[in-house]
């Protein structure tokens, strides 16, 4: 059995994803992706993920819904908002949600900040 960790990242830019994705195979951390989170049961089902990363703005997906969605995986799994969206609104959908925390999408240190949510 691997140690990997395993990452499902949900964003719905395609640059993104290539950009993570690449970068957290770097530090030797497995990620599959998905483009909309209107497919996140079916995918943490299917891929069964160490963490969830993900987006916090859809096109035609509302706050309500994200937090509706993200609401049901939240107790199996942690779940880490990936945002550009202001700290006080990231901090208010984190509370919404019941995810970790949320990561600027800066893309930077990306793998060092999500250490502390696959260590649990």
């Amino acid at each position: 059995m691997s140690s990997r960790r395993k990452i499902l990242l949900v964003d719905d830019s395609p640059i993104v994803r290539a950009v993570v994705v690449h970068a957290l195979s770097a530090v030797g951390i497995d990620a599959s992706t998905l483009e909309d989170p209107r497919g996140l049961d079916e995918a943490v089902a299917r891929d069964r993920p160490d963490l969830l990363l993900v987006d916090a703005t859809f096109p035609g997906v509302g706050d309500d819904d994200l937090v509706a969605t993200l609401s049901r995986h939240t107790s199996a799994l942690p779940v880490v908002l990936f945002s550009d969206r202001t700290e006080a609104e990231m901090n208010a959908l984190v509370a919404r949600t019941g995810a970790r925390g949320f990561v600027p999408k800066d893309g930077a240190t990306l793998a060092d900040r999500l250490q502390p949510y696959l260590s649990g």
